[in-house]
């Protein structure tokens, strides 16, 4: 407590006293002596407390040469111990002595906290290393082998996620909440409200790492389709509105349910934003050491050290056809230090200075640099100073004036960070919510609905808003529907009044009379 400087802003406290029901009375009461009761909400906060002194033991035996860490990248960021709630994993490099020395923390750790490790539960596993030296440093560390593949935190670590294995046990699960009894017991509101509920509990945290495939897509809206119109193995329901349309907004006539690829996208689209945002923290360090971080992810092309989650992450921001997130990124210039002068978007309109001026761009002779090294502070006044390959002919100053006059007016402020901006939200943060509404627009032409906005806005059962969203859209089983897609009916004149074929308006109009 006092290493981390906050011994002064905690208070003693003195543990409750309780008492255990014998025979249906409680007995005398009595002081607990070893520690917290369970669930005591003072336990996780205490015991990362506790666990911070295993970090602590960790960077003294780095600072001493005791341990050699694992670096990463071109620019060698050290890693050697992660902490994720009451789990704690250990990088170093695969020696002997780092197994001994690793083995002399946990000891001291032990005799320092007064807590006991559990060997039964850690695991140790290494790359590039014989199966006989990993059954040894195991042995050494009296805990079992860690086998690849495995799974931490959900997910499957040591397999492509490319791999069907990855995404089966979303799809398993997609299936048993969307089950068959489920369908036949529930109106199609609840199966709306069902689906929806199911794709934002179940496959968020996997969404939001990885790339979805497709074929894995066709398999989840097909489970999902079948769900909403009442389809199985045993009977084949029509599905009476294209998928693509049940996606859309509620008010723009759609049925509000996720489009998985869309909403995938949306999720990855975050990582570019807080890979700029907190470059102090050690995953952001190891990006930018091992791939280069933000300029390589707009722009970098794939090469042999990308991994397939970073290739995956860069398709995003670097789709051919549709750049809408990136388009929706703005640099806000504090010192100037991580900003492209040239290749990225930093003033008032949504272009790059290369794109704008492509001609001093190749004359530019600083087409690389960062706009802090594009001029200097001369008495708290910034000033530019542009190096060119050559004198400007005549017919090129007015350009230069041009460019120059839209330098006249940005503020270099050294004590601040340069930060993104996100446009397509007014607080200027990056959102899901946000960003799966312009990928939804930019996909299509999406017009506002104003009919079923009123439908939806409506305080009547949710069975009653379906239907009428069905009906607006000419979307029920009337005879005439049927016959259009093929199936055969003794008749299909309307039931009712047995004159006319059925359909939509005319079974309301007749129904109306008769009422």
């Amino acid at each position: 407590m006092r290493k981390m400087e906050e011994m002064d802003k905690w208070l003693c406290m003195s543990t409750a006293t309780i008492s255990i029901l014998i025979n249906g009375s409680p007995s005398k009461e009595f002081v607990p002596k070893r520690g917290l009761r369970q669930g005591d909400p003072l336990a996780p906060l205490l015991f990362n407390i506790v666990v911070e002194g295993l970090t602590g033991l960790m960077r003294s035996a780095v600072a001493k040469n005791l341990f050699n860490s694992y670096q990463v990248g071109r620019q060698k960021e050290e890693v050697n111990i992660l902490q994720y709630e009451d789990d704690t994993l250990f990088f170093g490099v695969a020696t002997n002595d780092n197994v001994r020395v690793l083995r002399c923390i946990l000891r001291c750790f032990e005799l320092v906290s007064g807590l006991k490790i559990n060997y039964n539960k850690s695991q140790f596993g290494c790359l590039g290393k014989s199966e006989g030296w990993c059954r040894d440093a195991t042995l050494s560390l009296n805990c079992s082998q860690l086998e690849f593949p495995f799974s931490y935190l959900g997910i499957l670590v040591g397999v492509s996620s490319k791999s069907r294995i990855v995404w089966q046990p979303i799809i398993r699960k997609f299936e048993a909440k969307l089950a068959k009894w489920k369908q036949k017991s529930l109106p199609m509101g609840g199966r709306i409200t069902l689906i929806n509920s199911v794709l934002t509990a179940l496959p968020i945290y996997l969404l939001s790492f990885f790339r979805i495939l497709k074929h894995v897509v066709q398999k989840i809206v097909s489970i999902q389709r079948n769900f909403l119109w009442g389809s199985h193995h045993e009977a084949n329901k029509i599905p009476w509105v294209r998928w693509d349309t049940v996606c859309l907004p509620k008010s723009k006539g759609g049925l509000g349910i996720k489009d998985l690829t869309k909403f995938n996208e949306a999720l990855l689209g975050k990582w570019g934003w807080e890979l700029t945002n907190n470059q102090n923290q050690p995953w952001a360090r190891i990006l930018l050491s091992k791939y280069g971080g933000w300029k390589d992810l707009i722009s970098g092309r794939n090469n042999s050290v990308s991994s397939p989650w970073w290739k995956d992450l860069k398709v995003v921001f670097q789709q051919q056809n549709s750049n809408t997130i990136s388009n929706h990124l703005k640099w806000k210039v504090g010192s100037g230090d991580k900003i492209s002068f040239w290749k990225d978007k930093w003033l008032s309109d949504n272009l790059t200075l290369q794109q704008k001026y492509p001609t001093l761009y190749q004359m530019s002779s600083q087409q690389s640099s960062t706009i802090n090294l594009m001029g200097e502070f001369v008495e708290d006044r910034w000033e530019w100073k542009l190096k060119w390959r050559r004198n400007f002919f005549d017919h090129e100053i007015d350009l230069v004036a041009a460019f120059l006059a839209e330098l006249e007016n940005v503020h270099i402020n050294q004590s601040s960070r340069d930060s993104l901006i996100w446009k397509a939200d007014p607080n200027g943060i990056y959102s899901t919510k946000s960003t799966y509404t312009l990928l939804q627009e930019a996909d299509r032409e999406v017009i506002e609905d104003s009919a079923s906005k009123i439908i939806w806005s409506l305080k009547i059962p949710p069975r009653a808003t379906v239907f009428s969203w069905r009906l607006l859209r000419n979307r029920i089983p009337t005879r005439a529907n049927l016959r259009r897609r093929h199936v055969e009916m003794p008749s299909y004149s309307c039931p009712l009044c047995e004159s006319e074929e059925e359909i939509a308006s005319h079974y309301s109009t007749v129904s109306g009379g008769r009422l």
